[in-house]
This record gives structure tokens, C-alpha cells and sequence, in this order.
């Protein structure tokens, strides 16, 4: 679930709609436990090394462990096992190609998920990490503020981490351990891409520290369209076998001056493929590739790019597209 932390309160917590999804896993917890004679004392100086705040609940809180360590085993599972075992079911209004589910007037967002007809949908664990305890992800924000100004747009559900409406009550966030970034102002930015000649433009940005890189694909498409394709690479570690990015597609009217199209996506690769990936330009090479936003009809391209900041989350690299300093993309992560 990224770094996502809450008050776990369990008489809140534990109502009608969400003890029943939970019940066998944390029954099984508990049986693990006792078979193997562990005891909560183990269980905390374990959490010591792995999660802090685990730890501080377990030691200062009356939350049982098996909740707990739930969390705990939710928090790392292996992002692509949601679509391979598979552990999430989409919504029967969903898009049948990309998986995803348009909002309506019935559906509104807060800081934990979207309300949508008679349901409550928790945010899909790797769609967004940032979680305020009043208002919802600024990503989210974002891309209802387009529903509002009359573009169409959809969203990934998944019906396993749901609840009937009425059952839902929103948990209160009392400890974060969250990110915080340095405050950005786009509004005064003027975002000009290189837009040149040639076909193609490959671009990037990319922090020296972490080697991290950010790509930027453009290209010429029919009637003067542009394509303006972003995703995320990281260096290769030799320990990790399955590496995902984030990955965005948008279409430019420059006629207009505005963005017709624009969608968020994950992908997926082995490392084999990674390693081909990482020494070449946006291009398919994924094992799999999960679409889990949209937007479409009539977008700025202040908005746009409000909504790059938003969802790759690191704002010293779009910072620095944004103010003019792109690069030739001419090396690799390895």
C-alpha cells in the first residue's frame, strides 16, 4: 500500500462490510502463531527492524497482532501477483479491454478511496501513495476537477477492497511517516517541449544520486497530433527479479493548445526485459501493461502537467522538465 500509515482503531474498524473479508486471514495469522509457540514479544522486535510504526502499535496500542501483522503482509505484497494469481476482481461496468470504470455523478473521491453507487472502493494499493487524513490524493483531486469541467473520466476499481456504502466509516490518521516533498507552484510555468522537426524526440531527466530517470517520448501523429509519452526507469539491482514504473500517455492538439487525451499505467518487467528496456527509448517491452486512469475531452496543459507531478510523485524531476531542463536521452540505468 506504499507508505500509507492510520489509527487503527478496531471497534471502527471491524464493522459489518470489512470483518467479513478479513476474518479467515486474520484466523489464520492466529493459528500460524500458535502452531509455531510465537509469541507478541517475537512479533515486535521483528516489526523493530522491518516498520516502526508497526512496532508502535503493537507495544503502545490494545490492536491485536493478527491485525496488525495483516497489514503488515498486505503493505509488501508483490505489486504484480494483484494481476497474475489474481487477487483483484474488476467491476462488471469496467472496461473490458483496460480494466477501468467511468465516474459518474454518483461517484466521489475522499483520502481513502472513491464512493461509487452503492459502494465504497479503497484506493487500489498502487495507485497512489500520498493519503491525507481530510482531503483526497492530490492526483485523485486532480483528475475528478477534469469530471468537473466536462471531460470524461475513469478510474481502476477493484471490488476486493470494497464495502457496501453503508458500511463504510472513514479511519482517522493519527502517525505518518510520508515524504514530504518541497511545495511546487506550476501556475506561473510556461511548459514548452522542445517540439522540433524530426519524427521522434526522446528526452529525459534524471536525479545522479539515485540514477532514477524519467523519459519523455515525443512524437508527430496524425493531423498534427502529438504524442507525449513519460515513464519511470530505475538502475537494475541484481537482487530484484521483477521491476514496475509508471507509465503515462497523452495526445496534444497544438492547434488548440490543449491535451484530448490522457491516460496513467503501470508497467510490468521481468528482469530480462528490464534490461533490454533500460538501454532504449519508450518503447513496448513490458510483460505487462495496467491501465488504471483516464482522462479524455479537453485538458490544458497546465492541468497536464498537474497531473505528471501528481502521479509519478517525484517533483524535483518534473520540476526540472518543466523549467527547460531536458536532456538528450543518451545512456543507461545499469
Amino acid at each position: 500500500m506504499g507508505d500509507r500509515y492510520f489509527e487503527i482503531q478496531e471497534d471502527k474498524l471491524l464493522n459489518k462490510g470489512y470483518i467479513e473479508k478479513i476474518s479467515p486471514a486474520l484466523e489464520e495469522i492466529s493459528s500460524h502463531f500458535k502452531n509455531r509457540n510465537i509469541m507478541k514479544k517475537d512479533i515486535i522486535e521483528y516489526f523493530e527492524c522491518k516498520d516502526g510504526y508497526l512496532a508502535y502499535l503493537l507495544s503502545e496500542t490494545e490492536v491485536s497482532v493478527e491485525l496488525i501483522v495483516l497489514k503488515f503482509i498486505t503493505k509488501n505484497v508483490n505489486p504484480l501477483d494483484i494481476f497474475t494469481v489474481p487477487l483483484e476482481k474488476i467491476p462488471e461496468n469496467a472496461n473490458p479491454k483496460y480494466k477501468i470504470v467511468m465516474m459518474g455523478d454518483e461517484s466521489s473521491p475522499n483520502h481513502q478511496g472513491i464512493f461509487h453507487y452503492d459502494k465504497f472502493f479503497y484506493y487500489h494499493p498502487l495507485f497512489t501513495r500520498r493519503v491525507d487524513a481530510h482531503e483526497p490524493p492530490m492526483l485523485i483531486q486532480q483528475i475528478f476537477l477534469e469530471k468537473i469541467l466536462g471531460n470524461n473520466i475513469s478510474i481502476r476499481l477493484d471490488q476486493t477492497i470494497s464495502v457496501e456504502k453503508d458500511y463504510y466509516k472513514p479511519e482517522i490518521k493519527l502517525f505518518h511517516e510520508l515524504h514530504n516533498g518541497k511545495v511546487i507552484n506550476l501556475d506561473n510555468i510556461q511548459i514548452s517541449f522542445p517540439f522540433r522537426s524530426g519524427e521522434y524526440e526522446n528526452l529525459c531527466v534524471y536525479n545522479p544520486k539515485t540514477m532514477k530517470k524519467i523519459q519523455f517520448k515525443i512524437s508527430r501523429r496524425k493531423d498534427s497530433e502529438f504524442w507525449i509519452e513519460v515513464e519511470e526507469l530505475f538502475p537494475i539491482h541484481d537482487k530484484d527479479q521483477w521491476y514496475n514504473t509508471k507509465y503515462l500517455h497523452s495526445i496534444y492538439n497544438p492547434i488548440k493548445n490543449e491535451f484530448n487525451h490522457i491516460d496513467g499505467s503501470f508497467n510490468f518487467y521481468d528482469k530480462d526485459k528490464y534490461n533490454v528496456r533500460v538501454n532504449k527509448q519508450i518503447s513496448a517491452h513490458a510483460n505487462r501493461h495496467e491501465k488504471f486512469w483516464l482522462v479524455e475531452g479537453k485538458t490544458s496543459v497546465l492541468d497536464w502537467a498537474k497531473m505528471i507531478l501528481y502521479f509519478f510523485e517525484d517533483e524535483d524531476l518534473i520540476f526540472d522538465a518543466f523549467t527547460g531542463k531536458l536532456i538528450e536521452d543518451v545512456f543507461s540505468l545499469k
